[in-house]
């Protein structure tokens, strides 16, 4: 099997596995005991609580542990929204993950919303932003990296103009977290949310950063864990994998490891454009994720595509939902301004450090066996070739 869907999820890293197993079994204490078996997990939470803070330049105080990704942007939105009872807007933009917008629209209609357009680029226009907050804004929230196509957004002149004009400013660092250096220094950023198994760490454990002195309101309430912030007795083995992971990607983000993730993907590329016509790159090339690919491969149905290379144990994913009988387009592609048709066209390849060159080399060699058969057998103006087992 070759994995390429790693903005999907990752594999759990060997390390990452070997710190958490004894949280597993003979380290099973509740951390808000105080006796000695106890204590120990509270010390190896404290220091998970380090490394995460350690991945994005925070303060370990400023960290609160969650189950997820998603929780962590709900619990920005409505604490944001909690603690300003007056304001009932909110700016985001129309590529947020659906954690973000689908929150927010629950909300409605006693809230409203603004998403910023975005080109073909896929990013924002900072001075959009600046004219689409209003005295009622209580956030702007504006994702990292883009978990589809990888483009990245301007985060840090979207905080400025927040901060400028008095709004919380959260970020989703959920897709951008391991594999670009990301930091909250400045002190612009007032929330950001992120998610271990996008680095390496099991599934089910995430965090948010909480800039020192933003007001919080906790989403879950109950027991005093997390300072207060989260309810709930903390999930031991998965926060110290998401510690150690934290540290894990902290130290291949010191030794080039964006670089070397670009290398595999820029290999994958290449090998592709020299084989094939009608290849399209979605987004911009300039500000984008070092490992995400995101490609449009024109007469080859995305779903079509995936059953081929899935059938010769290749893992990757469509840039729109597929099932048999049913192809939604990527609302991410339509914001962006593309044909239902390019939409439909649209796959990602994500790597990760786990993978290698011989790896991409088969890759690309079976994407490109499978776009030929495709190709073979759907005349351009006849619809898509549905492959079953």
């Amino acid at each position: 099997m070759i994995y390429l869907d790693n903005n999907a999820t990752t594999r759990v890293h060997e390390e990452v596995v070997a710190a958490m197993t004894p949280f597993l079994g003979e380290e099973y204490g509740n951390p808000s005991t105080g006796y000695p078996l106890g204590k120990r997990s509270r010390e190896a939470v404290n220091l998970a609580r380090e490394q995460v803070a350690g991945i994005i330049g925070a303060l370990p105080e400023e960290i609160i542990f969650t189950s997820c990704g998603t929780e962590s942007d709900n619990a920005a939105i409505a604490s944001a929204l909690a603690a300003q009872p007056d304001k009932r807007h909110i700016v985001t933009s129309s590529v947020e993950h659906s954690a973000i917008i689908l929150f927010a629209k629950a909300l409605a209609p006693e809230l409203e919303i603004t998403e910023l357009p975005v080109p073909a680029d896929g990013r924002i226009d900072p001075g959009a932003l600046a004219t689409a907050i209003r005295p009622d804004t209580a956030l702007v929230t504006l994702m990292w990296a883009n978990n589809e196509t990888g483009i990245i957004q301007p985060v840090h002149e979207a905080a400025e103009i927040a901060r400028a004009a008095g709004v919380f400013f959260h970020t989703d660092a959920v897709n951008a977290a391991g594999k670009i250096p990301i930091s909250v220094a400045g002190g612009n950023i007032d929330m950001l949310s992120l998610s271990g198994h996008k680095f390496h760490a099991p599934k089910g454990v995430g965090a948010l950063y909480l800039r020192r002195g933003v007001p919080y309101t906790p989403l879950l309430t109950g027991g005093g864990q997390e300072d207060g912030r989260r309810a709930g007795t903390e999930a031991v083995p998965q926060i110290v994998a998401l510690g150690k992971a934290a540290e894990l990607a902290k130290q291949r983000l010191a030794s080039s490891g964006g670089e070397k993730l670009a290398e595999l993907r820029d290999l994958l590329e290449t090998r592709l454009f020299e084989a094939m016509d009608g290849i399209h790159r979605n987004g911009t090339t300039k500000h984008r994720l070092p490992n995400t690919s995101h490609l449009s491969i024109d007469n080859v149905p995305a779903g079509d595509l995936l059953i081929l290379t899935a059938e010769k144990g290749l893992c990757i994913s469509s840039g729109s939902a597929c099932s048999t009988g049913k192809r939604d387009p990527s609302r991410i592609m339509q914001a962006m301004g593309h044909s239902d048709e390019r939409a439909l066209s649209s796959i990602r390849l994500s790597v990760s450090s786990m993978n290698t060159t011989d790896e991409i080399n088969s890759a690309a060699d079976i994407i490109i066996s499978a776009v030929e058969k495709i190709r073979s057998l759907r005349p351009q103006a006849n619809g898509p070739v549905i492959f079953t087992e």
